[in-house]
């Protein structure tokens, strides 16, 4: 009797042990057909997603993930959202990991590249939050997706990459020092993600469109590359019409930026992101928060700190000039920037000061010196700024007998 219960009751735990597997495979099954694998293997990398990778989100979240280089070479990744559905009001994004990404920005639509290519040593991990934050509880979704399988193409940014040594740090100091030496690609952080930017002489930052000559400034955090025209436009002009229109998108200069790229770039213009361009006009009194920024404290950054306009044209920011190599206190003519037939200052979009009759944008003098002494009601040099689509490809490596063109049908 004491041996059938026995039996009886192994034969239940033998039961319910297999349950609670079926179970738990079912739960594992369901998941991974749900939301796809926790672990992907993408090149040299592994990425867990501890979230999965299809997220439906309601209200405010928090989403953890891992990318671990398995190898024992350098790599790069991006990271993606993709199909976003029920976005029915505003959803912020803050992507934040344990070395330099903190990126904060609105959640769109459609798919979008949250990060240009970031760097991973090998046999590195990289931690990630991801928080998305919401004024309403309603429920959206969408994949979160890690992969660097993109930089086998040829698309704009990955052969800039490819055709130069990652630096994380300039030879010179930014601000402090002129650049007048080839100090090659470096890296750093944007609104975007990480950026790298060129400085000092280059070599290799040449790019044609439609016969027009420009000079690579930088990859954005987005997988999009900025560009600066080699030179100025044939006419001079003013920054602004009336005083109280001093902001870009309301100056003068907005329109006829449009209209210079409508004229000279033709079909090319489709190539042209409407990206976020920084006017950084947070005021204190009649000088810019910039002006103290940069004169005194010496604090350049691509983190853009005042108003983002959103353009096909820009100009370049003060920050973008010194980090390029220029100062507030030396001339210099011997760093990409400088182009001795740019015959007067140019504009640029920081500001400086403004008074009651004036503003005062930062400029770029023809010397090579960044200067904010100079009112935006005079007639000055204008060189665009433009930004390459991510998608674009090009062919050529950047010199000067042969620069990168754009090569989409």
């Amino acid at each position: 009797m004491r041996m059938r219960f026995k039996s009886t009751l192994s034969l239940i735990m033998l039961m319910l042990i297999a349950s609670l597997v079926l179970g738990a495979f079912y739960f594992v099954y369901i998941n991974y057909i749900s939301y796809g694998a926790d672990i992907k293997v993408s090149g040299p990398l592994s990425i867990n997603y501890l979230n999965g990778s299809k997220l439906r989100l309601k209200g405010n979240e928090e989403v953890k993930f891992s990318v671990i280089n398995d190898s024992e070479e350098d790599a790069y990744y991006y990271i993606e959202f993709k199909n976003p559905k029920n976005i029915k009001g505003k959803v912020t994004y803050n992507l934040t990991n344990n070395d330099d990404i903190n990126i904060t920005d609105e959640l769109d639509n459609y798919n979008s590249i949250i990060t240009s290519y970031v760097l991973i040593k090998g046999g590195e991990i990289e931690n990630f939050t991801l928080t998305f934050t919401t004024a309403e509880e309603f429920s959206y979704s969408l994949e979160l997706n890690i992969n660097s399988e993109l930089l086998e193409t040829n698309t704009f940014a990955e052969v800039v990459l490819r055709n130069n040594e990652i630096k994380d740090n300039p030879i010179t100091i930014p601000g402090a020092e002129i650049a007048t030496t080839e100090e090659g690609l470096i890296k750093s952080t944007d609104d975007f993600g990480t950026t790298y930017y060129f400085r000092g002489k280059s070599s290799n930052n040449n790019v044609e469109i439609n016969g027009v000559k420009f000079k690579i400034v930088r990859i954005n955090g987005d997988g999009t590359v900025r560009l600066v025209l080699d030179g100025q436009t044939e006419e001079l002009q003013k920054y602004y019409a009336s005083v109280d229109k001093y902001k870009f998108k309301e100056a003068s200069i907005s329109n006829y930026l449009l209209s210079w790229a409508n004229s000279a770039l033709e079909d090319y213009t489709s190539y042209l992101a409407n990206h976020k361009y920084c006017n950084d006009n947070n005021i204190d009194g009649d000088d810019f928060i910039a002006l103290s920024r940069l004169q005194k404290d010496n604090i350049p950054s691509f983190v853009c700190l005042g108003d983002k306009a959103l353009s096909k044209v820009g100009l370049l920011t003060a920050d973008e000039v010194i980090y390029a190599g220029a100062t507030l206190n030396e001339y210099n003519d011997q760093f990409y920037l400088y182009n001795a037939n740019v015959t007067a200052n140019s504009y640029l979009m920081t500001s400086a000061s403004l008074t009651s009759s004036a503003y005062y944008p930062f400029m770029l003098n023809n010397k090579g010196k960044v200067i904010v002494n100079d009112t935006g009601t005079h007639f000055r040099s204008v060189r665009p700024v433009i930004t390459i689509i991510k998608t674009a490809t090009v062919s050529g490596d950047g010199t000067v007998n042969n620069p990168y063109v754009l090569t989409n049908e």
